[in-house]
């Protein structure tokens, strides 16, 4: 299978293509890391906390 251009997709197009190919790391660095924003903010990460509270940040919650 050959995969798309992802440099030459626009964002619409590369976002529809992860919308249809989740999984496809390749797409998702090229949206997330290759095409951010020189102005975005920057978070540190978070070295003082425990794997375990940042895993608890990130877990659903309970909505009944």
């Amino acid at each position: 299978m050959t995969k798309p251009d992802f440099s030459q997709m626009t964002r619409q197009e590369l976002k529809a293509y992860i919308r249809q190919h989740p999984t496809d790391d390749e797409a998702i660095r090229e949206l997330f890391v290759k095409r951010r924003s020189p102005n975005a903010k920057i978070y540190p990460f978070p070295y003082n906390m425990t794997k375990e509270e940042i895993t608890d940040i990130f877990r659903p919650k309970n909505t009944n």
